[in-house]
């Protein structure tokens, strides 16, 4: 019985990674074909520090779209730890410019959905 209920979770995780991960590389895709490369200005970051220990860096930054709109918000960076003021690279969405990301690209929701079949892979043989 605790095998059978084991193999429905694993399922049921992986299956919702499978539709998280399509959907976290729909975003990114998107973003990638359609989107537009601006330097922006770090005018700060946000620090947090997860329940492992592990500090995540979240950059502020700013930056002036060709039509003139200025947008400012935070991004995630991945690898690299930024301190204002510095600059980096942004691609952003021209129809909705808060929507933007530091590097978009497919590695990361790759991984889930590697992740999330191993899981129901699994899963499929608890039965």
């Amino acid at each position: 019985m605790g095998d059978l209920i084991a193999g429905w979770l694993l399922l049921v995780l992986g299956v919702a990674g499978c539709a998280g991960g399509v959907a976290w590389m729909h975003g990114d895709v998107r973003l990638m074909r359609r989107g537009v490369r601006v330097e922006a200005d770090v005018v700060g970051v946000r620090e947090h520090e997860d329940g492992d220990g592990d500090v995540h860096h979240y950059p502020i930054v700013r930056f002036t779209a060709p039509d003139g709109t200025e947008v400012e918000g935070e991004t995630y960076a991945r690898v690299h730890e930024y301190h204002a003021p510095a600059t980096i690279g942004v691609v952003y969405d021209p129809r909705k410019p808060r929507r933007f990301r530091e590097d978009p690209g497919i590695v990361g929701p790759l991984v889930l959905l590697a992740v999330s079949v191993a899981a129901a892979a699994v899963a499929c043989r608890c039965f």
